[in-house]
């Protein structure tokens, strides 16, 4: 993505008596240091593994296949030959995830590591594979350099079987979380699933998380890290707001009221959390009785749908979740790669070149009141900042040459919170400026998906925001697949 770079224009403007203008301040609330580095990875690979994968049941069924839940009847199903963890990852890192999360432990109860307040796992002599799934993939991630998240399902069959109180599954609960933030450092996210989360005394669980590593994402309904989108579908809102009203909403892993799937979708416009969505969904299609896990027969998305998913995700402020279940081989099936190779060729060719390239950006005297723009440095990055108290304006971006595109791709600066509320995309062919495409929030990327045009330059017209604009990434691409919008 190009860089917003002024050119002379704005020097003049600044050189016409305009004050000198300073870096903003930031507005309202703003990533941590690790939400923005979760933000920035933009792709994550979702594993479930454990099992189901034999079993062809996964915990949310209320038996398997007629067998009612047991410790034994996981032992007994739980059977790969082999576990190539390695592959996993470097399947992942080679598509251009750059990290991974691992179902630790599932709804039905079994752990992939040996959990020291639970019997149910691979460390049971009972069980057919010793392997701990989470310490060869934590050797894989570091490796090929990705990130690694957990998760753990608060939902367990087995202490459900066993009549656990809620008060000592919480103290066991919290137990395991802190083995596995301890033993598989450094945990990028944590990931606890809203399905039958149960009354924890969520605030003390999340503290375990946040007191080993406050860098940690932590995932749920409502954060505090990072929210759920609202949907299984791998789509974001059009409007998708980073922060959200947690504590007005009075939302928790386990308590999730109203209409969520539209206020998850957008979030709060100027809510006092930062905690932007997360958009998980599966590359073979779930609905039957192994849900998230491999099933052989299961109808796959093409590389091509996966693409359109990453424009409304990615492109509307979230970040793309793809769950590729390995299979009974231990591996990732073939077919599941073949897709995700072709998935990554695509965005290859889509983003390979940017036709913005050598274009330059100047202030536009149209609005009144408009004033100076200037190019200002921030966290190792570059940014364009309104004059403060601007709240509408226009970039120009003039092209080297005509250039025929049907993707504009915009991005907010957000270690200074997120601003913008409303805009339009204009574009110039033949001396005549027309309207392209219009939408709401940007935040830290937005794709705008359009009709093929051919155009000498672009204008962005922030019609509405919250506070000054602060933009640090504008890019016009080509999709020759005339992609849904």
């Amino acid at each position: 993505m190009k860089k917003l770079v002024l050119c002379a224009a704005a020097a003049v403007l600044l050189s016409c008596g305009a004050p000198k203008q300073v870096a903003p301040a930031p507005f309202g609330a703003v990533p941590s240091a690790g939400q923005l580095a979760w933000q920035r990875q933009e792709m994550l690979m979702f594993f479930h593994f454990g099992p189901a994968t034999f079993s062809g049941y996964d915990g949310e069924n209320p038996s398997c296949g007629g067998e009612p839940w047991s410790e034994q009847l996981l032992l007994d199903h739980y059977a790969p030959a082999a576990i190539d963890a390695d592959q996993w990852v470097r399947v992942a890192r080679d598509c251009g995830f750059r990290g991974i999360i691992v179902t630790a432990k599932h709804h039905d109860g079994f752990c992939l590591w040996d959990n020291p307040v639970s019997t149910t796992d691979v460390a049971n002599p009972a069980c057919r594979n010793h392997t701990d799934v989470l310490a060869e993939l934590r050797r894989a991630c570091d490796r090929y350099g990705l990130s690694m998240g957990i998760y753990l399902s608060p939902w367990d069959r087995m202490i459900e079987a066993e009549g656990v109180p809620t008060e000592e599954y919480e103290t066991r609960y919290k137990a395991a979380l802190s083995d596995l933030m301890a033993r598989y450092a450094p945990v990028s996210e944590i990931w606890f699933d809203g399905n039958h989360a149960g009354s924890f005394d969520w605030p003390a669980v999340i503290r375990v998380v946040l007191e080993a590593n406050p860098d940690c994402v932590i995932f749920s309904n409502g954060g505090p890290g990072c929210r759920w989108v609202g949907n299984e579908a791998g789509i974001a809102g059009e409007t998708s707001w980073s922060t959200l009203d947690i504590a007005g909403r009075g939302l928790s892993p386990s308590v999730l009221p109203g209409d969520y799937a539209s206020y998850l979708a957008q979030g709060d416009e100027g809510a006092a959390a930062w905690c932007p969505a997360e958009s998980d969904f599966s590359l073979q299609r779930v609905g039957d009785t192994n849900g998230w896990f491999h099933g052989p027969g299961d109808p796959r998305r093409s590389a091509g749908e996966l693409l359109d998913l990453y424009y409304k995700t990615v492109g509307r402020n979230s970040l793309f979740l793809l769950n590729v279940p390995p299979s009974a081989g231990g591996v990732l099936d073939s077919a599941d790669v073949e897709v995700l190779t072709q998935f990554a060729r695509l965005r290859e060719r889509v983003f390979e070149r940017d036709l913005a390239e050598g274009a330059t950006a100047v202030a536009s005297r149209e609005r009144e009141g408009f004033g100076a723009q200037k190019l200002l440095e921030g966290d190792g990055d570059s940014y364009y900042a309104a004059p403060d108290g601007v709240t509408a304006v226009d970039i120009e971006i003039t092209l080297p040459e005509p250039q025929t595109f049907n993707l504009v791709q915009l991005q907010e600066y957000i270690p200074l919170g997120q601003r913008v509320k409303s805009f339009v995309i204009q574009v110039r062919s033949d001396g005549r400026w027309e309207d392209w495409a219009e939408g709401t929030t940007v935040g830290y990327k937005r794709i705008l998906v359009g009709p093929a045009v051919t155009a000498d330059a672009v204008r962005i017209r922030i019609t509405e925001a919250l506070a000054c604009p602060v933009l640090n990434g504008f890019g016009l691409y080509s999709d020759p697949r005339n992609p849904c919008r």
